[in-house]
């Protein structure tokens, strides 16, 4: 999980729509994306339920004072996060957890990110009119990750396609792993019958 979430483990009140409240296990950090070949943290807050393994988590955004939820049909304009993989939490068989949660929530921020960057204001000299222009949150500084890395390790080449949902952006040893352990493709879930290698020119 270190892979793919940075943070802190903790616990903290929350209050329910229902005005109850409870004190609950938060995981308080980071994720790491690629988005258009660039590298940025998304910070995210996930709050384990009374009840759980058996019930969901919650999983809000948490965005810097500088910047600014992008709604989406994952994330509403607070910052909770929807998704079908909550939506479909099955504990009982295992094939729910939150090292899953997370994969999926890097795989789902890197197509279409939650948040974004206000540049403050700057003054245009010419006419004295104020600009914001928006960009996405906190770059991490460059290293050898890339689009090609496995979404689960983030280190090796993504090099197996899993048979039959067909998705391909994991690499052969974390493929196996997950045939092994989980028996489920990290992205949607099915059922792992076969790992093929794919080899690139």
């Amino acid at each position: 999980m270190q892979d793919v979430y940075k943070g802190e483990r903790e616990k903290a009140k929350a209050a329910y729509s229902s005005g109850v409240q409870k004190e609950l296990f938060v995981l308080d950090g980071t994720i790491p994306i690629t988005f258009q070949g660039v590298n940025y943290n998304i910070p995210l807050c996930v709050l384990l339920q009374e009840d759980h393994p058996l019930v969901p988590p919650l999983v809000y955004v948490r965005p810097t004072n500088s910047m600014v939820i992008v709604p989406s049909q994952h994330v509403d304009t607070e910052g909770r996060v929807y998704h079908p993989y909550l939506n479909q939490w099955d504990s009982v068989n295992e094939s729910s957890d939150i090292t899953s949660l997370l994969q999926i929530m890097l795989i789902t921020f890197s197509e279409e990110p939650p948040v974004y960057t206000k540049r403050p204001p700057r003054q245009d000299s010419s006419n004295n009119i104020k600009e914001t222009q928006p960009n996405l949150a906190n770059p991490l500084p460059q290293d050898d990750q890339t689009d090609d890395n496995c979404i689960v390790c983030m280190e090796l080449k993504k090099d197996s396609v899993l048979i039959p949902c067909g998705h391909l952006g994991i690499c052969f040893k974390c493929a196996n792993r997950c045939k092994e352990t989980s028996k489920t493709c990290p992205v949607c879930r099915e059922k792992i019958i076969e790992v093929h290698r794919v080899y690139q020119p």
